[in-house]
C-alpha cells in the first residue's frame, strides 16, 4: 500500500478528532500542520513528530509536491482560499462537505481541481454511521414499500463557548448568520447549515432528489429551529426539524412510513432501530432488527475510504455533484425563510449565502 503524505489544516474539535485518526493509519505520514492558533499547533506537531507553520504559505511552500491537504477542522467560509491554493498546486485536498456557502465557489473549487488533475473529496461521515448506513440498505431492499412520508429530528445543544449574532428590533429577534467563538468553529447559516444539512443529505441519499422546499424558522437569542419540508421528485414528503438549543443532549430520530410499514431510529433509545411491518400493525409490538454492537468510527472509516480513493482512483461515497446537489437544496431553503413561499430546487439562487445573507426571514419569536 502507498504511504501518503499528509499535512492538516484546522485544529478546532473536528481537527483535533482527524489528526487522532490520522495518527492511528500505519500507512499516513502527518508532514506539516497549520492552525491559526499557534500554540495548539505545537502542541500536536510534538505529538506527531511533524513540523508546524505559522501561515498557510509557510506550510505550503514546505510541503512535497505530493503531500494530501486534509482542510477539515475550518469553519465552511474560510475553507476556500487554502483548497484553491492547494488545488492550483496540484495537491489532492480532502474537506469538509458542502467546502463552501454558495454554489459558485464549489463549482470554481471542482474546475481549478479538474485543471490541475487533483483530485477535491468531500468530508461527510453521516453516510458512514451505521444506522444511517442500515437503514438506507433495509429501505432499497423494500422493507416498507414505496416511501410516502418521512419525519426527521435533529437536536443540539446551545455551545456554552459561542457567543449569538442577533439583530434586535420592533418585530423580534433575528438571527443574522451564526455563532462565534474562542473555541468554536465560526458558524455560518445556524440550524439551517449545520444541522439540517446533514440531514437533507442523508434524505437525498436514501430517497432521492429534492423537488421543492419550504421552510420556517423560529429564533430568539439562544434559540434556532429551523422546520424544512422537501417535496421529493418521486412524491415523497419528509419534514426535517433542526433545533440549535436544545435543553437536553444531542438527539438524532427518523421515521420512514412507505406502502408496507414503518422504519424508525431513535439514538435516545437503546435499540434504536424499529421496523413495523404493516401486516403486524394489529400487534403493539415492533419487529427488533437486532446488530451487534461496533467499535469501528464512521469518520475513521471514511477517512480511510477517501484516502483510498487517492491512491487508487476509486470513487468515493459522496461525490462532488452530492455536495454541490445538498448545497442547492440548503439554499432553496434559506431563500423559503426569506420569501416564505415554497422553492423550486433548480431555481434556487447561488448567491444566497454571500454578504452574511442567512436566514432573514421566516417565523420569528
Amino acid at each position: 500500500m502507498i504511504m501518503l503524505k499528509v499535512a492538516v489544516v484546522g485544529l478546532n474539535e473536528t481537527g483535533e478528532r482527524y489528526m487522532q485518526h490520522l495518527l492511528s493509519m500505519e500507512q499516513t505520514e502527518i508532514v506539516g500542520i497549520y492552525d491559526v492558533q499557534p500554540e495548539v499547533a505545537s502542541e500536536w506537531a510534538q505529538r506527531c513528530g511533524c513540523p508546524t507553520f505559522g501561515s498557510y504559505e509557510a506550510l505550503e511552500a514546505a510541503l512535497p509536491s505530493n503531500a494530501v491537504l486534509v482542510c477539515i477542522g475550518l469553519s465552511f467560509d474560510s475553507h476556500k482560499p487554502y483548497i484553491l491554493q492547494a488545488l492550483t498546486s496540484g495537491r489532492h485536498v480532502i474537506a469538509r462537505m458542502p467546502a463552501a456557502v454558495d454554489v459558485a465557489d464549489v463549482q470554481e473549487m471542482l474546475d481549478t481541481a479538474e485543471a490541475s488533475g487533483s483530485q477535491l473529496l468531500f468530508s461527510h461521515p453521516e453516510r458512514f454511521y451505521y444506522h444511517n448506513v442500515d437503514l438506507r440498505k433495509r429501505i432499497k431492499a423494500g422493507a416498507i414499500g414505496n416511501i410516502g412520508m418521512i419525519n426527521v429530528k435533529r437536536y443540539c445543544p446551545y455551545p456554552t463557548s459561542a457567543s449569538p449574532q442577533y439583530e434586535s428590533d420592533t418585530d423580534g429577534v433575528h438571527w443574522t448568520g451564526g455563532l462565534n467563538g474562542e473555541t468554536l468553529e465560526g458558524i455560518k447559516g445556524g440550524a439551517l447549515f449545520h444541522l439540517a444539512l446533514h440531514d437533507i443529505d442523508l434524505l437525498r441519499w436514501t430517497v432521492g432528489e429534492v423537488a421543492n422546499v419550504y421552510a420556517m424558522r423560529t429564533a430568539t437569542e439562544y434559540l434556532d429551529y429551523v422546520l424544512v419540508t422537501l417535496k421529493f421528485e418521486n412524491g415523497a414528503i419528509a419534514n426535517i426539524e433542526a433545533y440549535w438549543g436544545y435543553p437536553g443532549g444531542y438527539t438524532s430520530a427518523v421515521e420512514f412510513a412507505g406502502s408496507k410499514g414503518v422504519i424508525r431510529y431513535d439514538s435516545r433509545k437503546t435499540n434504536g432501530l424499529y421496523i413495523h411491518k404493516a401486516a403486524d400493525m394489529r400487534s403493539a409490538q415492533p419487529t427488533k432488527a437486532e446488530f451487534s454492537p461496533s467499535f469501528r468510527q464512521p469518520e475513521r472509516d471514511e477517512l480511510v475510504q477517501l484516502l483510498s480513493c487517492i491512491r487508487d482512483g476509486s470513487k468515493p461515497l459522496m461525490t462532488a455533484e452530492d455536495a454541490c446537489e445538498t448545497l442547492k437544496v440548503v439554499i432553496a431553503a434559506e431563500q423559503s425563510l426569506r420569501t416564505g413561499q415554497p422553492v423550486e430546487r433548480s431555481s434556487a439562487s447561488a448567491d444566497s449565502f454571500i454578504n452574511g445573507e442567512v436566514g432573514g426571514g421566516g417565523d420569528y419569536a
